[in-house]
């Protein structure tokens, strides 16, 4: 009798858990039903991964490449815009150390949105005889380390581009922050902040100048490089600030931010000392006073609508290589052709998507507009500490062992 009874409360217990799970299974279905299907992302061979969401779904490459410059899907990305002429598109990735030099625990750059003057070390500009960056793979305006112009550097020489390029623009571009101290010891803090620039850039005749005061790269954001340090950058709506424990979880993605759609103007690497007949380069800096005459052939150097992306650190201990940072720029241009009997061989793939309208650069516009759309926190899991719980456990029980055997 006990044997049938305990086997009618077991039916029981089945059917009531089988209405447990069928209610809970409706209520899923439902709740699919209403947010649709999920996005699913074909491989090669046409078979498809009902779990996998594609960053960025729906949006257009161009979107996608503003957004994340560093998606392998940004790359061969091009302007939509009315432009109808077949064009090629390159990209330039590097990375950077940015470190302290004996004695310092401070340092700061800023990062600009175009090739050929792509990083300027703010530190250098207020005292030469200072350095922020420790490597880099950019190309130095001038390599004289004694002298102001030696802080510009860019991602490009401009004689390596115009060889691939007769005209150019940058299509999307970013940075990211990696920290480089050891994990049991990193301190200091990260001012980030995104400045706008005008048009009033410095031309590279001017950059390349020994003479080149620090006062001359004042037009490029209108705010002195002295001043882009804690205190001040913080005081900006644009800015943010992390620790470098927080490094320690992840790295830092930026975005670039655009202020009016001119950046997508194409602009030509040729610089010459006297552009037009008759005339003399226009953009000459007065030694004296650093002021820019700003009529002239500076086309190369132009970034008007795009932003700067500034860094400030400081609490890091002296002479220590502390973040590494990688720059990518996605160029988009006309090929170069050779001044030889016929032309170079032109690429197969030189051609533009589809030539779209200035909508639909205004809409990507619209989708990095704002600062948390352009920051991004990629994870790599736990700090040391965290992610290494077991490991460093298993070396105390084994030193335990040790020390009472």
């Amino acid at each position: 009798m006990s044997a049938l009874l305990a086997l009618e409360v077991a039916r029981r217990a089945a059917i009531a858990v089988n209405k447990v799970t069928t209610k809970v299974n409706n209520q899923k279905q439902k709740k699919q039903n209403k947010q649709g299907p999920a996005p699913q992302v074909k491989q090669k061979n046409g078979k498809q991964h009902p779990n996998r969401i594609q960053a960025n779904s729906g949006s257009s490459p161009f979107v996608q490449a503003l957004s994340d410059p560093f998606a392998p899907s940004s790359m061969g990305c091009k302007v939509p815009d009315p432009f109808p002429f077949p064009t090629q598109s390159y990209h330039l990735h590097q990375t950077t150390v940015l470190g302290t030099a004996a004695g310092e625990s401070t340092g700061g750059v800023m990062y600009l949105p175009n090739p050929v003057f792509s990083l300027l070390d703010t530190n250098h500009i207020n005292d030469a005889t200072k350095n922020s960056i420790i490597t880099t793979a950019l190309v130095r305006l001038n390599t004289t380390s004694t002298i102001v112009p030696y802080g510009g550097l860019g991602a490009c020489g401009i004689t390596s581009l115009a060889g691939v390029l007769e005209t150019y623009r940058v299509v999307s571009w970013g940075i990211k922050i990696s920290n480089l101290q050891p994990e049991l010891s990193a301190t200091g803090r990260l001012i980030i902040a995104f400045l706008p620039i005008g048009d009033t850039v410095p031309s590279y005749a001017q950059l390349i100048n020994s003479g080149m005061l620090a006062t001359g790269y004042l037009p490029i954001t209108g705010i002195p490089a002295g001043v882009l340090d804690s205190a001040n950058l913080l005081q900006l709506p644009t800015a943010m600030e992390i620790t470098v424990g927080d490094l320690l979880h992840g790295d830092i993605e930026l975005s670039g931010m655009y202020t009016n759609s001119s950046f997508w103007t194409f602009r030509t690497p040729l610089q010459t000392s006297t552009p037009f007949a008759g005339s003399t380069e226009g953009d000459d800096v007065t030694q004296a006073s650093g002021v820019v005459n700003t009529i002239g052939w500076k086309d190369s150097t132009r970034m008007v609508g795009g932003v700067g992306i500034a860094l400030y650190y400081e609490g890091i201990p002296s002479s220590t290589s502390a973040f590494q940072v990688e720059s990518i720029y996605h160029l988009e241009g006309t090929p170069a052709i050779t001044l030889t009997s016929g032309i170079s061989p032109v690429p197969s793939n030189v051609c533009k998507p589809y030539a779209g309208s200035s909508l639909e650069v205004e809409k990507g516009m619209n989708a990095v507009n704002s600062i948390e759309k352009v920051v991004k926190f990629v994870d790599r899991g736990a700090n040391f500490l965290n992610k290494n719980k077991k490991t460093i456990s298993n070396v105390m029980r084994g030193m335990s062992s040790y020390m009472s055997s």
